[in-house]
């Protein structure tokens, strides 16, 4: 997370769920049917794209209940929970979410290669509005990994090494954030 004094608070947990609720949240994932019509990119930032699917309420819940209890915030509002399925691109995605509907988030990642170049770069914008990466998170099945809307970060599919993933992100605006 990123507090005042601009310093990261990134928050990282392998295991997030419990065996039976990550066999839950895998198994719908599973039937999930990718196409054209769930690419999703933004208008201001064309480059950052994926694919994505909402994810139905009780796959919704179990994610809701273990950040409520894991990260001990007071959720206001979900903005977004949704399964993504990320591809290689020629460039990086680099982008924040911050809005006045969400202030913090979390992507839970589910299939793909255990490296640390399938994970998240998370960038400090310099001030000729470049950006450098300050740290960067691998890819494990059952990780979680949060952070406040405001901090750039992209997948890290402009690497060599990308292989695709899926993953769930969640998008919430809460009361307090523990910085």
């Amino acid at each position: 997370m990123l507090n005042e004094k601009n310093e990261f608070d990134i928050q990282v947990k392998d295991n997030f769920l419990n065996k039976k609720d990550f066999e839950k949240v895998i198994n719908y994932m599973k039937t999930i049917q990718w196409n054209a019509k769930d690419l999703h990119y933004e208008q201001d930032t064309p480059e950052h794209h994926w694919f994505n699917k909402d994810c139905p309420k009780e796959i919704s819940d179990i994610i809701l209940k273990e950040v409520i209890k894991f990260f001990k915030v007071k959720i206001l509002k979900e903005s977004l929970c949704q399964y993504t399925f990320v591809s290689k691109s020629e460039k990086n995605q680099i982008h924040n979410d911050a809005g006045d509907r969400l202030n913090f988030q979390i992507i839970l990642y589910l299939e793909g290669d255990q490296n640390i170049h399938c994970g998240t770069g998370f960038y400090s914008k310099k001030q000729d509005n470049s950006f450098e990466l300050n740290t960067h998170i691998g890819f494990k099945p059952n990780r979680v990994v949060s952070w406040v809307s405001n901090v750039y970060h992209a997948p890290l599919n402009f690497t060599d090494d990308f292989k695709s993933r899926k993953s769930i992100i969640a998008q919430y605006l809460v009361k307090e954030i523990r910085c």
